[in-house]
């Protein structure tokens, strides 16, 4: 759960930073494009409640991630040096469904069940 505040915490704080700041220089240096970036950052925060909450709550925090990036990209469009774009929020909605599809294939896979449960197979639901 921390974890997944922490990254959370970090992603709407990246979103709402102005174009100017010295974290988004310093991350267009690397020269990555910004979908990836936005797929990736929303892969993780699908990812991390699907993998550690109980699953009815962990893909229900996965899909609200969908709803959180088009808030925030909406909001990018007051902020100095940010701009509105529906190719971000395609990006972020791409990242949650791959995370939320690779957490649960991640879950289904009997050692991490049973590692889970103690030595026990449990299936989650």
């Amino acid at each position: 759960m921390g974890l997944w505040f922490t990254a959370l915490l970090t992603v709407v704080v990246g979103e709402l930073l102005p174009g100017s700041s010295p974290v988004l220089i310093w991350l267009a240096s690397f020269g990555i494009s910004d979908k990836i970036e936005h797929f990736t950052a929303y892969f993780v925060l699908a990812a991390l409640p699907v993998l550690g909450f109980e699953t009815k709550k962990g893909v229900f925090a996965a899909l609200s991630m969908i709803l959180l990036g088009a808030l925030l990209d909406v909001l990018q469009k007051f902020i100095p040096g940010r701009t509105f774009e529906f190719a971000d929020i395609a990006a972020n909605a791409a990242g949650v469904l791959a995370g939320l599809g690779v957490a649960w294939a991640l879950l289904s896979l009997p050692a991490l069940q049973r590692r889970s449960s103690g030595g026990r197979s449990i299936p989650r639901g």
